[in-house]
């Protein structure tokens, strides 16, 4: 009798849970996700329209920093990131939004991602 009490009330728990799922979505504020194809040790030859100093905005010196930079800006199609400190640009720009993505080469401690739509 026991153990079909606690199933019973289990049941309802569940039934009132889907239901205020159902009257209250949840909504999810910030940005939308978004998806990029990245390759490391690649540089892009397109056009920059805003480097990051790292050491004042710590956020963007991890990849997924730079990206969520790149998503929180509508022009920015894709990044270029330098990974590793000694090659930050003038020890201290290591994220790179760019507004242009074109001709990529290879190129050490450096990596691309482009925003995929």
């Amino acid at each position: 009798m026991k153990h079909q009490s606690s199933s019973l009330v289990m049941a309802v728990l569940v039934t009132v849970g889907l239901v205020l799922l159902a009257v209250y979505p949840s909504t999810v504020t910030g940005y939308p996700r978004t998806r990029y194809s990245c390759r490391w040790n690649t540089n892009d030859d397109g056009r920059t329209f805003e480097r990051i100093d790292c050491i004042s905005n710590r956020d963007a010196k991890s990849l997924k920093g730079c990206q969520k930079r790149c998503t929180a800006n509508s022009e920015c199609v894709g990044i270029e990131w330098i990974p590793r400190r000694k090659g930050w640009l003038e020890g201290r720009i290591c994220c790179f939004l760019k507004e242009e993505t074109a001709d990529t080469e290879p190129a050490e401690n450096l990596v691309f991602c482009s925003k995929l739509y």
